[in-house]
């Protein structure tokens, strides 16, 4: 059971560290290409896992994390289309993170999370 979801757009200030928590990320804005859902899975889905752009389906990606198959439908994901922003308590797609020349971050944040 998830909470609520909470979402922030700053500016980034120069030096800024970048917390690493599992139920709260920062996004870069400006590679976000359509609007944001949080949903579960679909065929179709998949993220990016390195700096190479190396892309890997979210089926896939579940079965190398060992996700139990009858839990996998019940996990939200945060969503561009089929492209997988971040996986709540997983890991967030390559193509989103943070980096020098970032302008606008994304906070999002999950709470009441179980």
């Amino acid at each position: 059971d998830f909470g609520k979801l909470e979402i922030r757009l700053f500016m980034r200030n120069e030096g800024q560290i970048i917390p690493q928590n599992l139920y709260t990320k920062w996004f870069d804005y400006d590679k976000i290409k359509k609007s944001l859902q949080l949903r579960n899975r679909r065929l179709g889905d998949y993220l990016i896992v390195d700096e190479k752009g190396s892309r890997k389906s979210l089926k896939q990606y579940m079965i190398d994390e060992k996700i139990p198959r009858e839990f996998r439908d019940q996990i939200l994901v945060l969503a561009d289309e089929d492209h997988i922003v971040w996986i709540p308590g997983y890991r967030i797609s390559q193509s989103y993170k943070i980096e020098d020349q970032t302008k606008k971050i994304l906070e999002v944040k999950l709470t009441g999370v179980i």
